[in-house]
C-alpha cells in the first residue's frame, strides 16, 4: 500500500511540474559563448569556421548567417541545426551577421547576436583584376555525367584560386553543392561521385592575389539535361513516287519531355537499303522539314528515317522507316 501511494505521489509531481523539466535542462536564461568569429572580425579564408563553447544541457544549436545584416537581409546564407560545437561554411566575400541559439528537447536558450563579421579582403577599387572564365560556355547544356573540366584564364598576380558550384542559375542566391580552394591550376574537375541532376547550375572562380587582396567571383551558368528528346513521330512524308529531283521531307518532333529543354537537332538519313547499310544522304536539320536534292542519285527505291539529338548530347532512337521511289 505504501509503495502504491509513493508512486502516485511521484506521478502527481511529474504532471504538476511537467515532464520536460525532468528530461531536459531548463536553459532559457543562458546564452551561448562564441569562440570564432569574434565580433567585427575579418575572416580572410574559406571555408569560414564557426566555433562556440558547449552549453550544459544543450543537444543542438541553431546557426543563422545573413548578409549584410538581419535588419536588411539580402541573402540568407545559413540556417542550420548543428549537433556539435563547430561548423564550416564557404561564404562569398561580404559583410555578414550571425545568430546562435542553443536547443534541447524542451527549451531554447537566449539568442546570441547579431554579431557582425567580414569574409575576405576585397581589392582596392579600380584595380580591374578579375578571373576570365573559359569553359563551360555561358548557357551551355551538359549531360548528367558532366564533371568538367571547368577552366579559366590565369591571373598574373594570383597565388591561388577558389571555386564554387551552386544549384540555380543565379550564383549569388544558388545553393552551394561543391566548394574548393587553394587551387594552384586554372582547371579542375568535379569529384566523379558528384551526380548532377537535371536543372540549372552556376559556377564561379575568384583569385587570391600576392598583395594580400582577392578578386570577386567571376560567374557563369549552365544547364544539365538528362532527358532524351522525343522520337520523331506522326505523319512522315514523302512516302510515294517522285519524278522531281528535289524531295521535301517532313515529320513531327513533338515536345521535349524534360524540365530542361535543350535545343533539338534532327538528323535525317536516306539510304538505298532498308537496313541503312548504304546511306546516300545524311543531313542535320533545325526544325522538322528539309528539302533534299536527289537529282544526283539514280532512280529506284529509297528509305528514310529521323532521330533527334539535343544540345546536351542526349539522343532519341530512330523513327519508323519510310519508303519512297524516284522515278
Amino acid at each position: 500500500m505504501k509503495n502504491r501511494i509513493f508512486f502516485l505521489l511521484v506521478a502527481a509531481a511529474l504532471v504538476a511540474t511537467g515532464c520536460k523539466e525532468i528530461i531536459a535542462k531548463k536553459i532559457t536564461s543562458e546564452i551561448p559563448v562564441l569562440i570564432v568569429p569574434s565580433a567585427n572580425d575579418t575572416v580572410p579564408y574559406n571555408p569560414v569556421q564557426f566555433k562556440w563553447e558547449p552549453m550544459d544541457g544543450a543537444t543542438q544549436y541553431r546557426l543563422q548567417v545573413v548578409t549584410p545584416g538581419f535588419s536588411n537581409i539580402s541573402y540568407f546564407a545559413l540556417d542550420t541545426l548543428v549537433t556539435g560545437t563547430e561548423f564550416y561554411a564557404a561564404l562569398d566575400s561580404a559583410r555578414y551577421e550571425m545568430k546562435l541559439t542553443a536547443l534541447n528537447a524542451g527549451y531554447e536558450s537566449q539568442v546570441l547576436g547579431p554579431i557582425a563579421f567580414w569574409v575576405g579582403i576585397q581589392p582596392s577599387s579600380g584595380t580591374g583584376t578579375s578571373v576570365s572564365l573559359t569553359s563551360p560556355l555561358a548557357g551551355a547544356y551538359k549531360q548528367a555525367n558532366f564533371i568538367g573540366p571547368f577552366e579559366w584564364s590565369t591571373v598574373a598576380s594570383a597565388t591561388s584560386y577558389e571555386f564554387s558550384l551552386r544549384q540555380g542559375s543565379v550564383f549569388s542566391t544558388g545553393n552551394p553543392i561543391h566548394f574548393q580552394n587553394n587551387i594552384s591550376t586554372a582547371i579542375i574537375n568535379l569529384p566523379s561521385s558528384l551526380a548532377l541532376g537535371e536543372g540549372e547550375y552556376s559556377w564561379g572562380v575568384k583569385a587570391y592575389l600576392s598583395n594580400g587582396t582577392e578578386t570577386g567571383y567571376s560567374t557563369r551558368s549552365f544547364a544539365v539535361d538528362v532527358t532524351n528528346p522525343n522520337i520523331p513521330a506522326g505523319t512522315f512524308t514523302p512516302s510515294g513516287t517522285f519524278e522531281t529531283g528535289t524531295v521535301t521531307f517532313s515529320w513531327n518532333n513533338g515536345i521535349d519531355p524534360g524540365v530542361i529543354k535543350a535545343p533539338v537537332t534532327s538528323v535525317l538519313q536516306i539510304a538505298s537499303d532498308s537496313g541503312f547499310a548504304t546511306i546516300v544522304e545524311e543531313v542535320s536539320v533545325t526544325g522538322n522539314t528539309r528539302a533534299v536534292d536527289m537529282s544526283t542519285h539514280p532512280n529506284g527505291i529509297y528509305y528514310w528515317r529521323v532521330h533527334n539529338i539535343d544540345a546536351a548530347g542526349n539522343s532519341s532512337t530512330y523513327s519508323t522507316t519510310t519508303q519512297f521511289t524516284l522515278n
